[in-house]
Order: structure tokens, then sequence, then C-alpha cells
């Protein structure tokens, strides 16, 4: 305990962005033939940014060696990037959680796998960037998680020392970017992996619902 600040995820953790992210995938999809994915397994696939959606979608047997791929991956990046916000939402409880903590002074952070561009995009429409003290996205000169180096960025950013600091996700990938980064962290189960998947990958550490964050302040 006695943690200052919170490093967050942000897909699966703050905001429930698959409506969107099904939408653009099967939009795209559909476009050259492809067999559309089934929106209710979308959040089997997510977590590694779109160009890994979109590999994953593909029917088995379509590698990098498919002529459309590239033109794939850049049309859905670029269709999903021009409104990423129509359906994605703040889990319920999220925004009331962070104006608690706001209020208690906690210092808060996020590093997201999205571009950068698209995660101050996202942040600001669904909870609005003033309850953050720094947001980054993954191409703003950093690698995607688990890499540690851009959550070790946002911290600097933040601040704060790392032992000052709780990361909060909803994956193994979030796991592995706090353990690689020397955060202690605790893992949601209202995101994109179900408890059991979670527990079966090792993690011990849950929160059920936002408010049981506040026991750690």
């Amino acid at each position: 305990m006695g943690y200052r600040g919170i490093l967050f995820d942000l897909d699966g953790t703050l905001l429930d962005t698959l409506a969107d992210i099904g939408f653009y995938l099967n939009r795209t999809l559909a476009r050259y033939g492809y067999p559309l994915f089934p929106v209710d397994k979308v959040n089997t696939i997510v977590g590694w940014g779109l160009k890994k959606v979109l590999y994953k979608a593909l029917p088995a047997g379509v590698g990098d060696d498919d002529p459309y791929l590239s033109k794939l991956t850049a049309e859905l990046i670029a269709d999903y990037n021009s409104d990423p916000v129509i359906k994605t939402v703040p889990y319920p409880g999220i925004i009331d959680l962070l104006d608690e903590l706001k209020e208690k002074g906690i210092v808060l952070g996020i590093f997201s796998n999205k571009s950068h561009p698209v995660t101050l995009q996202v942040v600001d429409k669904t909870m609005g960037l003033s309850r953050f003290a720094a947001v980054l996205g993954s191409d703003a000169g950093f690698p995607r998680k688990p890499d540690p180096a851009g959550a070790n960025e946002v911290i600097r950013r933040m601040g704060l020392s790392k032992k000052d600091v709780l990361y909060i996700g909803d994956t193994i990938m979030d796991h592995e970017t706090a353990v690689g980064t020397g955060l202690d962290d605790i893992t949601v189960t209202w995101g994109f992996r179900s408890r059991k998947q979670l527990e079966e990958q090792g993690i011990t550490r849950f929160v059920e619902t936002p408010d049981e964050i506040l026991k750690y302040f």
C-alpha cells in the first residue's frame, strides 16, 4: 500500500472499445471478401494493436505473402483512427473511480498500445485528458507493451518513483509489462480476458469492480 499514483492500461481496463474495433475490423474484411469475424469473440484477439487484430481475424492460411495484407492493415488503421469513438465508453464506475482518486491526490497515467494521437483522442472524448498527468501511446517513440520503455516514460512524466506507482491492466501482457517495469500490479476482471483465463496464466491479484481499487489507497 502507500501508492501515490496509478499507471493504467486503456482498452479493457478503463474503456470498452470492443464494439468499435469489431465494427472497423469487419468493415475492412467485408471490403475484400473475407469472412466476418464473430463480434462476440473480438475480445480474444485484441491487446496487441490493430495489425495483430487483423492478422488473427483473417482465415487460416492467409500470411504475409497475401497481396492484400499490407493494404488491409493500412485501411483498417486509417478507418479506425478517423473516428475511434462511436460506441466506445468507460466501463461502469470508472469515471467515479477516477474522480475519487483525483480527490485523494493520486497521480494518474495511461500507457496504451494504440497510436499516440488516437490514444489522446479517445481519452479526451471519453474521460477527459485533464484527469491524467500523463497519457502516452506506443508509437510516440516507444515500443509496444510488454516492453517497459513506455511505462517508464509515463512514470517519469507523472513525477513519481516506481515504488509509488501501482499498475492496473486486464491481460497477461499488462502483468508482464508491470513485472518488466518493476511495478506492483493488479488485474481487473471486467476486461477482455476472463478471470479463469488470467488465473491459468499465473495471475493472482484481482479486482472485480472499480471501487475495489480504492482499497489500495
